[in-house]
């Protein structure tokens, strides 16, 4: 069971798109964990989900995903679990934006950001909960010494 959990190649194509994902949502994370790159931390992220109707549990597992799950993501370690965790973070984050329409607000003509930033970080979630870290991963290094 461990051996699949861990599992991957030495794919670097899987490698990129760790990467990619990885460092593109940790300053998400560490906004919401931190108050980092102009973020609210950790009490004043929970108070905003929970006032738009969210529990707090599911906000929870937004910050531990979007943080955690990015580190896991850069070290390759853990990488299904986190790509699933984004990947369903940013099904909801879809979700939520969704009243804005599907482009980005570049020009500000907009009530706020539409979500196809969240279907492309999807579909990296998709692609690594299924494949695992590929090349230069801890995963792939624990999965060598569970065979």
């Amino acid at each position: 069971m461990l051996e699949r959990f861990f599992a991957t190649d030495s794919n670097l194509l899987f490698t990129v798109a760790r990467l990619v994902l990885g460092i593109v949502m940790l300053p998400h994370g560490a906004q919401k964990l931190l108050g980092w790159f102009g973020g609210h931390g950790w009490s004043s992220t929970l108070g905003f989900f929970s006032s738009q109707g969210i529990p707090t549990i599911i906000g929870v597992l937004v910050i531990l995903a979007e943080s955690f799950g990015a580190l896991g993501l850069i070290l390759g370690f853990c990488t299904k679990l986190s790509a699933f965790g984004i990947g369903i973070t940013m099904l909801g984050a879809a979700i939520f934006q969704r009243q804005n329409g599907f482009f980005m607000n570049w020009f500000g003509n907009q009530g706020g950001e539409g979500y196809e930033y969240h279907v492309l970080a999807m579909g990296l979630a998709f692609i690594l909960a299924f494949s695992g870290g590929g090349a230069y991963s801890l995963d792939g290094i624990l999965s060598e010494k569970l065979k």
